[in-house]
């Protein structure tokens, strides 16, 4: 009686929240059997269709010997055991098909998370590298380009700014001595014609 009570209890424990009871494998245990599935459909399928084939042979082989109407027949038992392999085949093509794919996504889900990590590392490990190769060489980084452009404009306005200055104090000295060295007029009256007498 205890014994019973223990077991049932057992089963109790292993049934999931679903209401299923877990089947106690592990993942890697189901993508074994998932690839045991599906290695077995192909070794049936690949046996199909030989059968098929040996079918057919035998069917050429008869119709050589019994003329138009054995093949015919053969023709016919033949394109009958082709529908059946095709359906047998297509069933065990479809569940192979399912249980590999589900292996794939399991192995492709991690190695897609690893290739991420691995060129987050490279490129980082590239980058690193290409910069301290680029600082030994004295190139210089984009920071300090940009801050030299912005100084060399600093610069070009501070001498259009001084050379501005300086036309304006050639302009202003140039008419400064121009004007002293014009003579002054006078505002005298004009010097009388001259007479007659004068010049005759």
């Amino acid at each position: 009686m205890a014994t019973r009570k223990s077991s049932s209890n057992r089963q109790r424990a292993k049934k999931r929240p679903g209401g299923r009871a877990s089947s106690g494998t592990p993942p890697k245990a189901r993508a074994r059997s998932a690839e045991a599935n599906a290695e077995n459909a192909q070794q049936q399928l690949a046996q199909g269709l030989q059968s098929v084939l040996l079918a057919g042979m035998g069917a050429l082989a008869r119709a050589q010997k019994e003329g138009p109407a054995a093949f015919q027949d053969a023709a016919i038992e033949g394109f009958k055991l082709l529908n059946q392999s095709r359906s047998a085949a297509q069933r065990m093509v479809r569940d192979a098909f399912e249980s590999a794919q589900l292996t794939l996504h399991s192995r492709v889900g991690g190695a897609r998370e690893q290739a991420h990590e691995t060129l987050d590392n490279l490129e980082s490990l590239f980058q690193s590298r290409v910069q301290r190769a680029m600082h030994q060489l004295g190139v210089p980084t984009a920071e300090e380009i940009r801050a030299l452009t912005r100084r060399v404009g600093e610069l070009n306005d501070n001498v259009r700014q001084i050379s501005a200055r300086k036309r304006v104090k050639k302009t202003a000295g140039a008419k400064r001595r121009v004007a002293a060295q014009k003579p002054k007029r006078s505002r005298k009256a004009p010097p009388p014609p001259p007479s007659a007498e004068e010049m005759t």
